[in-house]
C-alpha cells in the first residue's frame, strides 16, 4: 500500500515452526536429518534385529526433547534405511487413553500393519481373545441389579446371558474363581502371537519380527500409563516380540507414585517392565559439538523468516544458556513465536547493545522462569537470579589478565549488562562507562525505570501462552 509502513523483515513471517507433513511408515530419515538421530536410529535397529528375547526399550527424554519426531521416522526408517525385516507399529498411547484397557486398541494396531492375507487371518484370533479379556464395563439391567451386582465384565456378561437373571450373583462369583480360564485365554493370544513371529530351528523364517513403539506414555492418566505396561508384560512377551516407549522416566516414576503412594521405590518398579533405556543424542556431530536445540533454532527462524541480525542478537545468549536452563526443542519453538511477536521490529537492529540484551533476557525469562520475569519488571531481581539463570560461575567473567580457559565472553557482558541496570548505574565499578555506553552512545546517567518501560514497549501486549505443537 503507497504510503505504507516499510517492512524491514520481509514480506511475510510465520508464527511457527512450519511443520514437515511426515509419511509414517513410509520415510525415515533421510536428508532431513536435522538433530542428526539418524545414526541412534540405526543402532536402535540392529539391536532389536539380533536379539531373540522378547526387549522394552525406553527412549528417554524430557519433554519437549523431540522423541516423538524420532519415533515416527524410525518406524519408517528401520526397513527403508536400516535394513531391519521387522514390522513396526507405531501406537499414541495418550490418543488411546480415554480406554479403560488397552488391550484391544494395540492388538487394532497390530492388525492394520499385518498384509492382507495369512498374517492378518491367523491375527484374528488374537483379536477375538482380546475383546473377550478386556471388553468395555457394561452395566446390566434391573436383574443384575436386583441380584446386587451393578457393573459387570467381559466374560461375565456372557455368563449372565447364559445363567439368567435368577443365576446373575452366582455366575459372576464362579467365573471370578476361575483364575484358570483367564490364564488360559492369555496362552490362546500369545499363541497366535507366536504365530506371527515364529522362527523354525533350520533357520527358515516363518514369520517377521514385530516392534511396536508406544509413544506419548508418560501424557497418559497415571492407570491407564500403568495398565499398558502390564499389558506388554503379560500378552506380549514372546520371542521376537519388541517394544521401543518414547517416555520420559522422570515422569513415568511420578506416576508410579501418583497411583502407589509417594513411598513406593518406582524406579525399581519399573525395571519390572522395562530392558534398557536410551538417550537421543544432544549435539551435532563434527568439528565443534552444537547442541541441537542451537542447530533446530538457526533452521527453524530461517524458515519462519527472522531477521538473520535478530538470530544473531538470540544465539549471543542461547550459546550461554540452553544447558544450564534445560531449554528443550519446546521452548526454542516457543522463543520464535515471541521473537516474532516482537513489536517495533523495525527499529529493534538500530538498538544499541545494552537494550538487545535486556529484552532477550526478558523474553527467556517469560519462557523458561516466569517469576524472574516478573522480579526484574517490580524491582526484585539480584544479580545472583541473573547468574544462576544462566550457569554463570566466577571463571567464566574473571577479567585480564586472570581469565581463566573457562572464560566466556557471551557471560561476561551478559553480565555485565544487568548488573549496570540492578546496581542503578553503580556497577561494574572498573567499566561502569563502558556498560552505560550500550545504552546510549554519550553514557547513559539515569537507569531506573529502564525495565519498566522495556515491559510497556515491548511485553504488555502479546504473550505467548500456548505450545506451537
Amino acid at each position: 500500500m503507497v504510503g505504507g509502513p516499510k517492512l524491514l523483515w520481509g514480506s511475510r513471517m510465520k508464527l511457527f515452526p512450519p511443520e514437515h507433513e511426515l509419511r509414517i511408515y513410509e520415510e525415515g530419515f533421510g536428508d532431513k536429518d536435522l538433530l542428526n538421530r539418524k545414526q541412534a536410529g540405526q543402532r536402535l535397529s540392529e539391536l532389536l534385529e539380533k536379539i531373540e528375547d522378547s526387549i522394552v526399550v525406553a527412549v528417554d527424554g524430557p519433554w519437549g526433547s523431540g522423541k516423538s519426531h524420532f519415533l515416527k521416522r524410525w518406524v519408517g526408517a528401520h526397513q527403508i534405511e536400516n535394513g531391519g525385516t521387522a514390522t513396526t507399529v507405531y501406537f499414541d498411547a495418550f490418543a488411546n487413553d480415554f480406554l479403560d484397557d488397552p488391550l484391544i486398541a494395540l492388538t487394532g494396531a497390530i492388525g492394520d500393519r499385518l498384509p492382507a492375507g495369512k498374517e492378518r487371518r491367523a491375527w484374528k484370533t488374537a483379536k477375538n481373545v482380546a475383546v473377550k479379556l478386556a471388553r468395555p464395563v457394561f452395566r446390566i439391567g434391573v436383574a443384575a441389579a436386583s441380584a446386587g451386582v451393578g457393573e459387570l465384565t467381559g466374560p461375565v456378561v456372557d455368563a449372565v446371558i447364559s445363567a439368567g437373571a435368577k443365576e446373575t450373583e452366582e455366575a459372576a462369583e464362579a467365573f471370578w474363581r476361575r483364575e484358570d480360564g483367564r490364564k488360559a485365554a492369555m496362552q490362546q493370544f500369545r499363541a497366535s502371537l507366536t504365530q506371527l513371529t515364529f522362527l523354525s530351528a533350520d533357520g527358515k523364517e516363518e514369520g517377521k519380527p514385530l516392534i511396536v513403539v508406544i509413544d506419548e506414555l508418560d501424557r497418559c492418566r497415571p492407570d491407564y500409563a500403568l495398565s499398558v505396561l502390564e499389558t506388554v508384560k503379560h500378552f506380549f512377551s514372546v520371542p521376537r516380540v519388541h517394544f521401543v516407549l518414547g517416555v520420559n522416566m522422570d515422569a513415568l516414576e511420578h506416576i508410579v507414585r501418583a497411583r502407589y503412594g509417594s513411598g513406593v521405590n518406582a524406579a525399581d518398579y519399573l525395571k519390572r517392565f522395562i530392558s534398557l533405556s536410551m538417550r537421543l543424542p544432544e549435539f551435532i556431530t563434527g568439528r565443534e559439538g552444537i547442541r541441537i536445540q542451537l542447530k533446530y533454532f538457526e533452521s527453524a527462524s530461517e524458515a519462519m523468516g527472522i531477521d538473520r541480525d535478530l538470530f544473531n542478537d538470540v544465539l549471543y545468549q542461547l550459546k550461554v544458556v540452553v544447558e544450564p536452563s534445560g531449554m528443550s526443542l519446546r521452548d526454542i519453538e516457543r522463543l520464535l513465536t515471541r521473537l516474532v511477536l516482537l513489536p517495533r521490529r523495525d527499529e529493534f537492529n538500530r538498538f544499541l547493545g545494552g537494550w538487545k540484551i535486556l529484552i532477550i533476557s526478558l523474553i527467556l525469562f517469560q519462557i523458561m522462569r516466569p517469576n524472574l520475569y516478573h522480579m526484574a519488571i517490580n524491582g526484585s531481581l539480584k544479580i545472583e537470579d541473573v547468574d544462576e539463570f544462566y550457569g554463570i560461575k566466577p571463571e567464566m567473567i574473571g577479567r585480564a589478565p586472570e581469565r581463566s580457559l573457562h572464560y566466556n565472553h557471551n557471560a561476561y557482558i551478559i553480565r555485565g549488562t544487568w548488573l549496570f541496570v540492578l546496581s542503578n548505574g553503580k556497577k561494574p565499578e572498573l567499566e561502569n562507562e563502558q556498560f552505560s555506553k550500550t545504552f546510549d552512545n554519550s553514557g547513559m546517567k539515569e537507569v531506573n525505570g529502564i525495565l519498566s518501560n522495556i515491559e510497556r514497549d515491548f511485553f504488555r501486549l502479546f504473550d505467548v501462552t500456548g505450545d506451537t505443537m
